[in-house]
This record gives C-alpha cells, structure tokens and sequence, in this order.
C-alpha cells in the first residue's frame, strides 16, 4: 500500500470514528437502531482497498468509539465489535464475489443488515430471555433502511473525491 493510500486509509479511520461518536449521541429507540453513520466511510473503504482494510478500519473505529465514549469492555462493546466484523466481512466478501457488479448501496445494505443479526444474536447470548422473533423484522428493515441511507451518502462522497 502506497504513502498516499495508507493516509487516506487513516483519514478514514479518523472520519469513521467522529461519525461513530456522533452517531452514539442520536437517540434511539432501540440499541441497535443507529443511523451508522460511521459506515460510509467503512463502505467506501471496501470499495477502495478490499475487505482487510474495511475489517482493520471498522476495528479500530470501534475500540475509538468506545473509548472516547466510555463504552470499552461493556456489553455495548461487544454488540459494537461483533456488528463492526461482520460487516466488514459481509461487504467484503461481497465486493470479492461480485467485484463492481454490486453497488455500494448494496454492500451497505448488506453489511447494515448482518451487523444487526451478529449484534441480535451476541444479545441474546448476554441478555436471556431477549425476544428475536420480536425484533428481527423490525431491525432488519432498519438496517435495509439505514444501509441505503448510508450507501448513498457513501457512493455520492467517493464520486465527489473522484
């Protein structure tokens, strides 16, 4: 990787983490009902330098939220970690499959919706009794939702920085 695409690898990172604080300031009406802001940068990192890069930024992003915000080695964390891999492994598997062939908005609603069903499936191993059926069609909405949101904002940034 080259000076300048590891720099703009770190502006993203840095991007990443004061979306991911901002975000952590909305209100929501459930946990796992964030906007994800801090996913267009994870989105556009995909596209640009492969799922390793996405899963190294979307860590990162994560263990900075988290300590800017308080959160380290809390359940919140763990929801975060989980949700922040499996997104980047499920965008990033997808860019390897279908290469450009899936839009942004796709990758990002993908990503959206796997985090969601990781950080379901971590807080129903924290949190007894939690009711999926409940919830699953709910949060998966919101993360078709939340992933177009982002992929839009994702695909109009990186051809505005084209």
């Amino acid at each position: 990787m080259s000076d300048k695409s590891n720099k703009n690898l770190t502006i993203l990172i840095l991007t990443a983490t004061a979306l991911g604080v901002i975000d952590s300031l909305i209100p929501r009406p459930l946990p796992f009902m964030k906007l994800g802001l801090a996913n267009v940068a994870a989105v556009i990192a995909v596209r640009r330098y492969g799922l390793l890069k996405t899963l190294e930024l979307n860590i990162l992003r994560a263990f900075a939220v988290a300590l800017i915000t308080g959160l380290l080695a809390t359940p919140s964390f763990l929801l975060s970690i989980s949700g922040a891999a499996v997104s980047a492994l499920t965008m990033g598997t997808l860019q390897n499959v279908f290469k450009e062939r899936f839009s942004l908005t796709g990758l990002s609603i993908a990503g959206a919706v796997a985090s969601l069903w990781i950080q379901l499936f971590v807080a129903s191993l924290v949190l007894s009794g939690l009711p999926l059926q409940n919830i699953v069609l709910l949060l998966t909405l919101w993360g078709i939702l939340s992933g177009a949101v982002v992929g839009v904002v994702a695909r109009k940034t990186l051809n505005r920085s084209s």
